[in-house]
């Protein structure tokens, strides 16, 4: 079964700078395609709704990559819940991949890394979920 990688196309710049959210798919067999791409305003505000709008098109095995982002502040943390939240409500989960080692840190100071799963890479975190069902 495949997962859906949620990547940003570049790291934030600005806190008030909307970004591009590339939707991919993780075929079973390692390849990756691009899938569409979602406007995210902000300071992620509308990452949870993302998430919603992809678990409501069936694709419930979601990975949201992290590289590029250099820091996460209380705002991006509530927003990293809720879509979780988001997700486990609908039916589906999100995981997280590829944090640095400040992000990381965060994730683990706060607790966050023992109540949402957080892997170094997108292969690791693809293998969170079962290859079946």
């Amino acid at each position: 079964m495949d997962t859906w990688i949620l990547r940003y196309s570049e790291p934030r710049q600005k806190l008030d700078v909307s970004r591009q959210l590339l939707v991919l798919q993780r075929h079973a067999d390692g390849e990756v395609t691009e899938v569409e791409t979602l406007r995210i305003q902000g300071r992620n505000e509308n990452l949870p709704d993302a998430v919603e709008g992809q678990v409501a098109k069936g694709r419930t095995r979601l990975i949201l990559d992290l590289f590029g982002e250099k820091r996460l502040d209380s705002n991006d943390l509530a927003q990293l819940i809720g879509a979780a939240k988001y997700a486990k409500d609908a039916g589906g989960e999100l995981v997280f991949a590829n944090p640095n080692t400040r992000v990381r840190e965060v994730l683990r100071i706060t607790h966050l890394d023992d109540v949402m799963p957080v892997y170094d890479s997108i292969g690791a975190a693809s293998e969170h979920f079962p290859t079946s069902g």
